[in-house]
């Protein structure tokens, strides 16, 4: 959308959650859960990676500074989260997630902001290559991973976590690599994740993508 549309263009919460992919985009059985509408940024605390254990460099640019712009955006948005259940609830044991599980979301802000959150994301993600920090069963480590994905939106962000023990000892919180993409259409920021199979997501993104060009912009 760069170049060809209003780059100061808002959308509401209703316009996004209208945009939103179908749960059963997701694969058969897939149950959608409620639709979450203006709530980016409202808990800057709660950004799914633990973050605040990030180890600091003197030599490089404070994480601190990083976090404290990333927070500071607002706009409206829509999220969804749908899941995949392999039992009924009544025959669950305690405790047992889902079979499947991934969240969709769309922000809306003006394209130069846009541009310069996924930028600030970027820059988190390679700035916290690994995070250590403390669990009930023991020393945890989540190793993060981000590149730029090309031929997705007018800019994209492919990233992803696994969690090991300390040292690599296996611990009950060991998971493998799970990924979520982060696209910039024009003014939006759409983020699918997060889920193991890598190929599946970025194809969630890329439909998420044209259709926020198409229903939102206009674009054929």
């Amino acid at each position: 959308m760069d170049g060809t549309a209003d780059p100061g263009r808002l959308f509401s919460d209703a316009e996004l959650a209208k945009r939103l992919a179908p749960s059963e985009t997701f694969g058969k059985g897939v149950k959608g859960g409620r639709v979450h509408l203006g709530e980016f940024n409202t808990e800057p605390g709660l950004r799914g990676l633990d973050w605040d254990e990030c180890e600091l460099d003197e030599d490089a640019e404070p994480f601190s500074g990083y976090m404290r712009e990333l927070v500071s955006y607002r706009g409206a948005s829509a999220q969804q989260t749908a899941t995949k259940w392999t039992k009924p609830e009544d025959k669950r044991e305690p405790g047992e997630g889902p079979e499947m599980e991934v969240t969709q979301s769309l922000v809306s802000m003006p394209a130069k902001d846009a541009r310069r959150y996924l930028e600030l994301q970027r820059n988190i993600y390679s700035y916290c290559a690994e995070v250590t920090y403390d669990t009930d069963a023991g020393i945890a480590v989540d190793h993060n991973e981000v590149e730029r994905l090309e031929g997705v939106g007018d800019g994209a962000l492919l990233e992803s976590t696994a969690v090991t023990g300390d040292d690599g000892i296996e611990s009950e919180y060991d998971s493998p690599k799970h990924y979520t993409v982060e696209v910039r259409v024009g003014g939006v920021i759409l983020s699918v994740g997060s889920h193991p199979d890598k190929d599946k997501v970025i194809a969630w993104a890329a439909l998420l993508a044209r259709g926020v060009g198409k229903d939102l912009y206009g674009t054929a």
